[in-house]
């Protein structure tokens, strides 16, 4: 975009920025400053999340376990219409465009086919000028890294988290509940109540995503999951209980460990339906409270299909049907009728294989353990409940 020529330059000629640049002890590490000083901050201001705010629009939300980017810096300065200033300004500081973007490491959010899907979706809604979102989880150690050695292949952990991901911007303003396990009781209304269990939260980490040749760059928000202060056990820990005092941090922190964690063992299939369900909780109370927010004081649920459109990519967000309908009958009030209309007209799916083994199925005794008032609702929306 010509108009940004001259921010650009002179933003990275900086005299502070300049000697803050130059006195950095790596190339990688100059690069991850490059990034927040000048192309992150021009991207931020392209976002029209509170325009969309205003005027109550129709927005699309894509729940994806897997998102594959790629490397941000050309595609982002490329999209921009940047590359030759950005070039330019980094000669005038005694470097080369190439070799500063061959320091950056590639975001590991995703493996192959589906997370490129994801990547190039979010894309194509930028650029169109869609009011969207995307919704993945933020993988600190993503799937693998490939080592060559004398002896033959060895996987080891993704490093891109190491130094901070200078794209990312963190939310603690905005993070939510999420609960496992506990038990389903009625009260004395006669609702049902998900009570006890174990509750961590999930925090949000935004990403910006350019459009091509547009104003428009729209966010992918990332989850990452941890437990309040509250549950770190003091009294443990000064008793020398170390890993007990931690215990609660560790088991939330390591749902965003790995993408796609082994689930031969028990211990994996739990830990893989509990990235899923994170995932699915913490984007629908995010969507729900933009929803709520946009409405004002004037909250019409009959409305919200018309105002959010979900589209889950493949199997693993496929909860997001049980939850929407928890959501809107536990926590809302909404009737059965009312829920299942709205869930019917809100979710939508795509489909990438019809091969059985690479569809997501679940034991009916991890789920009833996990997840039990969502056995529930999954139960009843098999008998047809409500018609």
């Amino acid at each position: 975009m010509p108009h940004l020529l001259p921010q650009v330059s002179n933003t990275m000629q900086n005299s502070h920025l300049y000697s803050l640049l130059k006195g950095l002890s790596s190339l990688r590490h100059f690069l991850q400053q490059l990034k927040v000083f000048v192309i992150r901050s021009l991207l931020i201001g392209m976002l029209h999340y509170d325009i969309y705010e205003k005027l109550n629009m129709k927005q699309a939300y894509y729940l994806s376990m897997e998102f594959l980017q790629g490397r941000a810096l050309l595609n982002a300065i490329g999209n921009l219409e940047l590359t030759g200033a950005f070039a330019e300004a980094l000669k005038n500081l005694g470097h080369n465009l190439e070799n500063v973007a061959s320091q950056e490491p590639d975001a590991a959010l995703g493996n192959g086919g589906l997370g490129r899907l994801a990547s190039c979706f979010l894309d194509s809604l930028a650029t169109l000028n869609y009011p969207a979102w995307g919704y993945g989880l933020r993988y600190k150690y993503g799937l693998f890294k490939q080592r060559i050695t004398k002896d033959g292949q060895e996987e080891v952990a993704e490093d891109w988290l190491e130094i901070g991901s200078p794209w990312e911007v963190v939310r603690n303003d905005v993070s939510y509940p999420i609960k496992f396990y506990g038990k389903v009781s009625t009260g004395s209304d006669g609702k049902r109540y998900w009570i006890g269990g174990e509750d961590i939260k999930a925090v949000a980490y935004d990403v910006p995503i350019p459009g091509y040749k547009t104003r428009t760059t729209i966010s992918l928000r990332l989850w990452s999951t941890q437990v309040p202060s509250a549950d770190f056990d003091l009294s443990a820990f000064n008793a020398g209980e170390h890993t007990k005092a931690c215990e609660a941090q560790a088991n939330a922190e390591k749902i965003c460990y790995i993408l796609y964690p082994g689930d031969e063992s028990e211990e994996g299939k739990i830990l893989r339906l509990k990235q899923q369900y994170t995932l699915c909780s913490a984007s629908l109370q995010d969507i729900i409270s933009q929803f709520e927010r946009r409405s004002g004081d004037r909250i019409k649920w009959e409305e919200f299909p018309e105002k959010v459109a979900v589209q889950m990519n493949d199997t693993h967000p496929t909860l997001c049907i049980p939850e929407l309908m928890r959501i809107l009958i536990d926590l809302k009030g909404l009737n059965w009728n009312e829920a299942w209309n709205i869930t019917q007209r809100t979710v939508a799916y795509t489909n990438h294989t019809v091969l059985p083994e690479a569809l997501e199925k679940w034991s009916y005794e991890l789920m009833q353990k996990l997840l039990p008032r969502h056995v529930e609702i999954i139960e009843a929306i098999g008998r047809g409940a409500g018609t």
